[in-house]
C-alpha cells in the first residue's frame, strides 16, 4: 500500500517533549517498513497548531488525496491529534478523504476503522484530544487571569517608553530611555491644553524624534488611553476568545505594578479632554 506521512509540531515546547519532527519521522518510517508499506508522500507542518486547519502542508495534503492523480491509499500519523484537535475537523476531512479511498492511520493509536468498535475507539481517541485541547486553554486563561492579577505581563510589547524586564519567573514594564519618557510627558502636556492627537502628531513629526519614527493620531490617542503610563495594568479588556470587548467589571486592574510616568491628575483632564472632542458629547 501506497501511504502519505503527516508530521507536525506546534511549538518548539513539544519539540523538547520527543514530539519534534525528525523524532515523528523516525516512528512513522519505522511502522510503515514494518508493515511493508511505500511511502511515496511526505507533507510536515511546523510550528501550527491543530485548533484549525489553517495550516499550509495540511490543506495540500488533502488537495492532495482528492486529486485525479492521489497516489497513496492512506495518511499514517504519529498520533491523532498530529492530524487535528478539533472533532469537527476530524470528521468533515476524514470523511473527504474516506470517499477517495484513503484512511488516516496512527503509529501509536491503532485501531480498526471498519469495525464499529474500531470506530468507537477512534471517536474517544479524538474527543479526548479535543477535550485536552480545550482544558488547556482555560488552564491557560487561568494562568493569565493571576499573573494579570499579580501585575504582571501577560504578552504583547511593552508600551513606548517602557521596556521588558524580567523578575524572575515574571514579566514587567521597567522605563524605556529619558528621550522616550520626555515625549510621553510631552504628549500628556500637550493634551491636557487640549491638543487633539492630529495636531500633537504634527508638533511630534516636527520634531523628528525618536529618528526614524513617525507618528499617527492613533498612535498618539493610544498612548493618551493607556492606563499603563499611571503605573498600574490592565487586563481582559478584551476577550481573549473572540477578542470581543468586555464589560468593565471584568476588566483586572491592578495598581503600583511598575513605575509611572504621569500622575492621575493629568491624566484625569487628558480624558476629559478627550472625552469632549468626540462626537455627540
Amino acid at each position: 500500500m501506497n501511504i502519505a506521512l503527516y508530521l507536525r509540531v506546534s511549538s518548539e515546547q513539544q519539540a523538547e517533549r520527543q514530539l519534534s519532527i525528525p523524532a515523528q519521522r523516525e516512528a512513522l518510517r519505522k511502522y510503515a517498513l514494518n508493515k511493508g508499506w511505500n511511502i511515496v508522500e511526505e507533507f510536515v507542518d511546523e510550528a501550527k497548531s491543530a485548533k484549525t486547519d489553517e495550516r499550509p502542508s495540511f490543506q495540500e495534503m488533502i488537495a492532495a488525496a482528492q486529486g485525479n492523480n492521489a497516489n497513496f491509499q492512506a495518511i499514517l500519523v504519529h498520533k491523532f491529534d498530529r492530524f487535528s484537535r478539533s472533532r469537527a475537523d476530524h470528521v468533515i476531512y476524514k470523511a473527504l478523504l474516506k470517499k477517495q479511498g484513503i484512511q488516516v492511520l496512527s503509529v501509536t493509536e491503532q485501531t480498526d476503522p471498519d469495525t464499529p468498535h474500531g470506530m468507537l475507539l477512534e471517536g474517544i481517541l479524538e474527543v479526548i484530544s479535543e477535550f485536552y485541547n480545550l482544558n488547556l486553554k482555560q488552564e491557560t486563561l487561568k494562568g493569565m487571569r493571576e499573573n494579570a492579577a499579580q501585575g504582571y505581563h501577560c504578552g504583547g510589547r511593552a508600551p513606548f517608553g517602557y521596556r521588558l524586564v524580567r523578575e524572575g519567573s515574571k514579566v514587567s514594564y521597567g522605563l524605556g530611555p529619558q528621550e522616550e519618557i520626555d515625549l510621553v510627558k510631552q504628549i500628556f502636556s500637550m493634551a491636557s491644553e487640549g491638543m487633539g492627537g492630529k495636531k500633537i502628531a504634527r508638533i511630534l513629526n516636527a520634531q523628528g524624534i525618536p529618528k526614524g519614527r513617525r507618528w499617527a493620531p492613533s498612535t498618539v490617542l493610544s498612548i493618551l488611553q493607556n492606563e499603563a503610563y499611571l503605573g498600574q495594568r490592565v487586563w481582559n479588556k478584551k476577550s481573549e476568545v473572540g477578542g470581543y470587548k468586555n464589560a468593565k467589571e471584568e476588566w483586572i486592574i491592578s495598581k503600583g505594578c511598575h513605575p509611572a510616568i504621569i500622575n492621575e491628575d493629568i491624566w484625569v483632564i487628558c480624558q476629559e479632554k478627550i472625552n469632549a472632542r468626540r462626537p455627540g458629547m
